[in-house]
């Protein structure tokens, strides 16, 4: 389930299509969005809250290919949403 963080993220797109700014801007607050939420919802974070003496290990080509994975994921819901609020701009003003 995503968290309060990912759907506030999107707020970001929304505002930069309103204001005319480029797409690289929101494509990096994309990626900066999530690189948040995978740090957020680390492994070594969600089994330190179940088990308090656990030690989580993931690979980093693991941890990198989730990441690619998860910023591929916000990229594509940030795009979708200035894309769309950039056409509404466009007929309302």
């Amino acid at each position: 389930m995503l968290g309060i963080d990912a759907w506030v993220s999107l707020f970001g797109p929304a505002y930069f299509a309103y204001a005319g700014v480029t797409v690289p801007f929101m494509v990096t607050w994309a990626i900066a969005c999530a690189a948040l939420a995978a740090w957020n919802n680390r492994e070594s974070r969600r089994q330190a809250r179940l088990a308090p003496d656990t030690v989580a290990a993931r690979s980093w080509p693991v941890s990198i290919g989730i990441f690619v994975l998860i910023a591929a994921c916000y990229v594509a819901a940030h795009s979708a949403v200035y894309l769309l609020v950039r056409h509404f701009v466009r007929l309302w003003l």
